[in-house]
């Protein structure tokens, strides 16, 4: 037997069955003032409990515990919508990774992290980064987190890897005032042989409030990812799961696998 009905309704048959002195022989007058439906779910459920011997009241307790777990399993469905992006999108019914990543940026109160491989120079993308600036040299935003690999010019970083990338993402990627705080693979920077660098592909806003939210995908942050390339990801509104993303940023740099860029104030 299951029960597919929402959590109010069962909650409103378990204040019926609480106002109930004694177990009726019949369920009719009970669930009178419910459609066919309810009824039809409800009832048989009604009858086996009473023959396993339950009372009314202890019936009440089940439907709102059952309730509970509807309630629950709603709020963990809403906490995540899927994110898609390509020449011919599905946006009837998916979200646009492009529109869903700009909502981020624009609702964002406090803080913003930004994780790509590929960071986008384009037009449209250089908006994006001069937005953000403007809402970190208004105060808006409080802390900007970029990590990224330059791959524009990982062929030519020199003997100064970090002096490179450094002048490279002030005058070519942000050369507006307000700078976030931006990093790159310490690999990347060691002259490391093997080819491993940054590639997670993550945003996050306002990771240390109760609106955090977090889109993880396998979109760069650039104009061929998220306008062209065909790429997934999930956005979840789960406060734990952001907060979890963004920790796990954190104790990298802790930790020195990211090198923070020095970046002109």
């Amino acid at each position: 037997m299951s029960l597919t009905l929402p959590a109010q309704t069962l909650r409103n048959v378990a204040m019926a069955l609480r106002q109930l002195s004694y177990t009726p022989v019949s369920w009719q007058s009970v669930l009178a003032g419910h459609s066919a439906t309810i009824r039809g779910q409800v009832e048989p459920l009604l009858v086996e409990m009473v023959k396993e011997g339950a009372h009314p009241r202890l019936i009440a307790l089940l439907l709102d515990r059952l309730a509970d777990a509807q309630e629950a399993l709603q709020a963990e469905r809403d906490a995540w919508s899927f994110v898609w992006s390509g020449p011919d999108p599905l946006h009837a019914t998916t979200a646009d990774t492009f529109a869903t990543v700009d909502q981020l940026i624009s609702e964002a109160k406090s803080s913003l992290l930004i994780a790509t491989y590929n960071i986008g120079l384009s037009s449209e993308f250089r908006d994006l980064f001069a937005k953000i600036a403007e809402r970190l040299g208004q105060g808006q935003l409080k802390r900007v987190d970029l990590f990224f690999h330059p791959k524009q010019i990982e062929d030519r970083l020199g003997s100064a890897p970090l002096a490179t990338i450094s002048k490279w993402f002030n005058t070519e990627v942000w050369p507006w005032p307000a700078k976030p705080h931006a990093y790159v693979d310490q690999r990347l920077i060691n002259g490391s042989a093997a080819r491993c660098y940054q590639h997670a592909k993550v945003v996050i806003a306002d990771a240390a409030s109760p609106e955090a939210k977090a889109l993880v995908t396998s979109a760069n942050f650039s104009e061929t990812a998220q306008r062209h390339n065909f790429e997934a990801g999930w956005l979840t509104k789960s406060v734990f799961r952001s907060q979890d993303i963004n920790k796990q940023f954190t104790m990298a740099v802790e930790q020195g696998l990211f090198v923070p860029l020095n970046l002109a104030a």
